[in-house]
Protein backbone atom coordinates (compact mmCIF):
# COMPACT_ATOMS: atom_id res chain seq x y z
CA UNK A 1 0.00 0.00 0.00
CA UNK A 2 1.19 3.63 -0.68
CA UNK A 3 0.70 6.60 1.01
CA UNK A 4 -1.60 9.03 -0.11
CA UNK A 5 -1.20 12.81 -0.01
CA UNK A 6 -4.06 13.93 1.80
CA UNK A 7 -4.33 17.74 0.22
CA UNK A 8 -5.24 15.85 -3.18
CA UNK A 9 -7.45 13.77 -1.50
CA UNK A 10 -9.66 16.81 0.36
CA UNK A 11 -8.95 18.72 -2.96
CA UNK A 12 -10.68 15.97 -4.69
CA UNK A 13 -13.23 15.41 -2.58
CA UNK A 14 -14.23 19.24 -2.38
CA UNK A 15 -14.50 19.29 -6.62
CA UNK A 16 -16.69 16.79 -6.61
CA UNK A 17 -18.94 18.34 -4.12
CA UNK A 18 -18.91 21.57 -6.38
CA UNK A 19 -19.63 19.86 -9.57
CA UNK A 20 -22.04 18.37 -8.35
CA UNK A 21 -23.57 21.76 -7.45
CA UNK A 22 -23.19 22.55 -10.66
CA UNK A 23 -25.08 19.84 -12.41
CA UNK A 24 -27.59 19.79 -10.04
CA UNK A 25 -29.02 23.09 -9.26
CA UNK A 26 -26.29 25.99 -10.14
CA UNK A 27 -28.02 29.13 -11.64
CA UNK A 28 -25.23 29.25 -14.20
CA UNK A 29 -26.03 25.76 -15.21
CA UNK A 30 -30.01 26.45 -14.86
CA UNK A 31 -30.36 26.85 -18.69
CA UNK A 32 -28.93 23.58 -19.74
CA UNK A 33 -29.90 21.49 -16.74
CA UNK A 34 -33.75 22.58 -18.14
CA UNK A 35 -32.67 21.77 -21.58
CA UNK A 36 -32.32 18.22 -20.76
CA UNK A 37 -35.09 17.71 -18.40
CA UNK A 38 -37.18 19.03 -20.83
CA UNK A 39 -36.44 16.01 -22.85
CA UNK A 40 -36.83 13.47 -20.57
CA UNK A 41 -40.04 12.81 -18.37
CA UNK A 42 -39.41 15.72 -15.61
CA UNK A 43 -41.40 12.93 -12.66
CA UNK A 44 -38.94 10.22 -14.39
CA UNK A 45 -35.75 8.29 -13.15
CA UNK A 46 -33.42 9.64 -15.85
CA UNK A 47 -34.48 13.48 -14.57
CA UNK A 48 -34.47 12.56 -11.08
CA UNK A 49 -30.94 10.99 -11.36
CA UNK A 50 -29.88 14.09 -12.57
CA UNK A 51 -31.22 16.32 -10.33
CA UNK A 52 -30.42 14.26 -7.03
CA UNK A 53 -27.32 15.36 -5.07
CA UNK A 54 -26.61 11.61 -4.27
CA UNK A 55 -27.34 10.43 -7.24
CA UNK A 56 -25.10 13.25 -9.19
CA UNK A 57 -22.70 12.74 -6.68
CA UNK A 58 -21.90 9.46 -8.08
CA UNK A 59 -21.08 10.05 -11.20
CA UNK A 60 -18.46 13.35 -10.42
CA UNK A 61 -17.22 11.36 -8.16
CA UNK A 62 -16.49 8.68 -10.69
CA UNK A 63 -14.90 11.25 -12.69
CA UNK A 64 -12.64 12.83 -10.39
CA UNK A 65 -11.05 9.43 -8.90
CA UNK A 66 -10.55 8.45 -12.67
CA UNK A 67 -8.84 11.57 -13.24
CA UNK A 68 -6.85 11.33 -10.07
CA UNK A 69 -5.50 7.53 -11.08
CA UNK A 70 -5.04 9.16 -14.59
CA UNK A 71 -3.15 12.01 -13.37
CA UNK A 72 -1.02 9.52 -11.35
CA UNK A 73 -2.46 11.00 -7.72
CA UNK A 74 -3.56 7.42 -7.07
CA UNK A 75 -3.51 4.03 -8.06
CA UNK A 76 -6.68 2.68 -10.40
CA UNK A 77 -7.92 0.37 -7.91
CA UNK A 78 -8.39 3.36 -5.56
CA UNK A 79 -11.06 4.45 -7.69
CA UNK A 80 -14.00 3.07 -6.85
CA UNK A 81 -13.48 3.49 -3.26
CA UNK A 82 -12.67 6.90 -3.84
CA UNK A 83 -15.88 7.11 -5.97
CA UNK A 84 -17.58 6.15 -3.40
CA UNK A 85 -16.02 8.88 -0.01
CA UNK A 86 -16.51 11.81 -2.78
CA UNK A 87 -19.95 10.80 -3.32
CA UNK A 88 -20.32 10.82 0.16
CA UNK A 89 -18.75 14.07 0.90
CA UNK A 90 -20.63 15.54 -1.70
CA UNK A 91 -23.89 14.28 -0.57
CA UNK A 92 -23.30 15.21 3.01
CA UNK A 93 -22.13 18.93 1.99
CA UNK A 94 -25.29 19.12 -0.08
CA UNK A 95 -27.15 18.38 3.15
CA UNK A 96 -25.45 21.14 5.01
CA UNK A 97 -26.30 23.70 2.48
CA UNK A 98 -29.92 23.06 2.39
CA UNK A 99 -30.70 25.58 4.57
CA UNK A 100 -29.99 28.09 2.18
Amino acid sequence: MTDMDPIPLLVAALATARLTRLVTSDRITQAPRHWIIRRLDPEGLAAYLMLCDWCASMYTGALVAAAGSVAGLWSWWWALPLTLAFSYTAGWLAGKGEGE
